[in-house]
C-alpha cells in the first residue's frame, strides 16, 4: 500500500513540476514553443459558456437599475 500512495505522490509532484515549467515558458513569450504553451494554456483555461456557474443573466443583458431608479431605492421610496 505504500508503494502505490509512494508512485502516486511521485506522479502527482511531476505533473505539478511540468505544470509549473509551462506557466513559465508562457509567461517569457519569447519563442515559438512560449507562445504554443501560452496558446495551450489559454483554450485548456477557458471556460465554457453554458458551464459557466459565475455568468449572470442580469449582467449580460444589461437589466440593472436605471439611475433614477437606484436613486429613489437609496432615498428608500
Amino acid at each position: 500500500m505504500t508503494r502505490g500512495k509512494n508512485k502516486a505522490h511521485r506522479k502527482k509532484v511531476r505533473a505539478i513540476k511540468i505544470q509549473l515549467w509551462m506557466v513559465t515558458r508562457a509567461s517569457r513569450n519569447k519563442t515559438m514553443l512560449d507562445r504554443f504553451l501560452r496558446r495551450f494554456l489559454e483554450k485548456a483555461m477557458t471556460i465554457d459558456p453554458q458551464n459557466d456557474f459565475m455568468k449572470d443573466s442580469l449582467i449580460d443583458e444589461d437589466e440593472g437599475y436605471d439611475p433614477d431608479e437606484l436613486d429613489r431605492y437609496q432615498r428608500g421610496e
